[in-house]
């Protein structure tokens, strides 16, 4: 079997992290391509993944080529000239349609980490996989192709964690709660730690929920929990729609309630709130002296670049799933979760844990492709997919995970420990 050529698109922290991985386990590939719009930018990752991972005379182990993701004939024209098998979508979900369409042109499979959405828009209605993605699905099964969608963290090894509860510990699942701690400081006084217009958007709206089987929106912030989590402590968590609800509603039938859950702390909040109150959190163009902008991006081109975070970060970040359910008719509870350390994975990698938990699943499935052990020929949400070569290789690619049955009432991870 040959071993499919690698296309990695997106040179954020993400794809960062996913070059790195990528040239790390070089033997399951054959080339491996970086692409981005911007060359510098990708030369400084080359030279710095060469640094780390070559020795003295070896040839380039990461090749590189500029690219505007969102012209899908640009793209396709460098699938075709490298002639790669695998393309790896780490790039702004901005990109993702005309990702797919190149895939879809060229014939080469499919992997990307988020949901597509549309810039200067907001509070879409739900599912959101209807609008790009899932229209393209009959294309990808008449061609056979297969296409990997939410393979990151959360979404992703959330979604693979269902699919795992699912298959080995419980029957029937009554609820699902993700939950995403980030117990790190970066030491700036105010940063996002992916893209800052999509995440200033995913806090400013409305919060669409699962609940009782059906969709249901909530004002930002308005639900909320303190839990306690292992190796990053006690934090208080609040209800906000996530890409991973959008799927595992359709995919979890009988499922009463799916909900997601990040931390933040007061200061991030209150600092947030002044930008919202200001109106700079708006994805929707104003005018300036004639000039149509969005202020959420100006408040970006501000903010420090997520990848310039890595550098003294400290702390540890825990994301996990707490699942209910019943098993031989008797209820039970359990926790799947895995943590990631920021000065770890800046030794390793050059990236804070944000990014690395991204990108690490990313090349676990890539590898998983590669051996011909995820072949789905279709469009699918990774938790269609059989859980367990998945969790079996990723603490070799670099995160370990852990389950562990909780008490049904009260008790760790939540409510929060006296």
């Amino acid at each position: 079997m040959a071993k499919p050529n690698l296309l990695i698109v997106g040179a954020g922290g993400v794809g960062q992290v996913t070059a790195n991985k990528a040239v790390q386990f070089r033997e399951d590939f054959g080339t491996i391509t970086l692409t981005a719009r911007t060359a510098p930018k990708l030369e400084r990752i080359a030279a710095d993944i060469q640094e780390r991972w070559g020795q003295h005379g070896d040839a380039a182990l990461l090749d590189t080529q500029p690219v505007n993701a969102r012209d899908q004939q640009e793209l396709a024209a460098l699938i075709r000239a490298r002639d790669i098998a695998l393309v790896l979508n780490v790039a702004a979900p901005y990109c993702n349609a005309t990702i797919l369409d190149a895939c879809i042109e060229t014939g080469a499979a499919y992997l990307d980490t988020a949901l597509a959405e549309s810039e200067f828009t907001e509070d879409i209605k739900p599912p959101w996989y209807a609008y790009v993605e899932w229209p393209r699905r009959q294309r990808f099964a008449e061609r056979k192709i297969s296409a990997l969608l939410g393979m990151g963290f959360d979404p992703g090894v959330v979604n693979i964690f269902c699919a795992y509860a699912r298959k080995h510990l419980l029957d029937e699942i009554a609820s699902i709660d993700i939950i995403d701690v980030n117990a790190g400081s970066h030491g700036r006084y105010f940063a996002t730690n992916f893209d800052a217009d999509v995440n200033l958007r995913e806090i400013k709206e409305d919060v669409i929920t699962w609940e009782d089987g059906a969709w249901k929106t909530i004002p930002r912030h308005s639900e909320w929990m303190d839990v306690s989590l292992p190796h990053v402590g006690t934090h208080r968590v609040y209800s906000m729609g996530h890409d991973e609800l959008q799927s595992l509603a359709v995919n979890f039938p009988g499922t009463d309630r799916i909900t997601f859950w990040m931390g933040f702390g007061d200061h991030y909040l209150k600092v947030f709130d002044v930008l919202d109150n200001l109106g700079l959190t708006s994805s929707m163009p104003v005018d300036v002296d004639g000039v149509k902008v969005a202020p959420n991006r100006l408040i970006k081109a501000l903010l420090p670049d997520p990848a310039s975070l890595a550098q003294g970060y400290t702390g540890k970040i825990c994301i996990g799933v707490d699942i209910r359910g019943r098993k031989n008719g008797e209820p039970r509870r359990y926790f799947l979760w895995s943590n990631c350390d920021h000065e770890d994975n800046y030794r390793e990698v050059g990236s804070q844990a944000i990014s690395y938990s991204t990108g690490v699943p990313v090349i676990t499935a890539a590898r998983l492709v590669a051996a011909g052990k995820w072949n789905p020929q279709t469009m699918v949400h990774v938790e269609e997919l059989d859980p367990d070569p998945f969790l079996a290789m990723m603490p070799e690619v670099g995160i370990d995970w852990q389950v562990e049955e909780l008490p049904l009432n009260g008790g760790w991870p939540y409510p929060a420990e006296a």
